[in-house]
């Protein structure tokens, strides 16, 4: 059941980092250090292999992913507070 609740977390806060990206794109306030992050994000996103690979589970996964997700929309809405100020 937690594992179910953590993937609805996890999904939520990775579409609320998409939105605040594209978002920032549009009102052509997104730098090409944020867009770069955002195409390597999908690139390194083959850490969940490793991860099962080294013995972890499905929850070791998604506890991974959640603290990057987390970092993102703590720094995206921190700069969303700066650029309206």
């Amino acid at each position: 059941m937690l594992v179910w609740y953590s993937m609805l977390t996890l999904m939520a806060d990775a579409l609320e980092v998409i939105d605040m990206r594209l978002r920032q794109i549009a009102a052509g306030a997104g730098s090409t250090d944020e867009m770069f992050l955002m195409v390597t994000e999908k690139l390194v996103a083959a850490e969940a292999r490793t991860i099962l690979i080294r013995g972890g589970d499905c929850g070791d996964v998604l506890d991974h992913y959640r603290k990057i997700v987390a970092g993102n929309v703590e720094r995206l809405s921190a700069a969303k507070v700066v650029g309206r100020a």
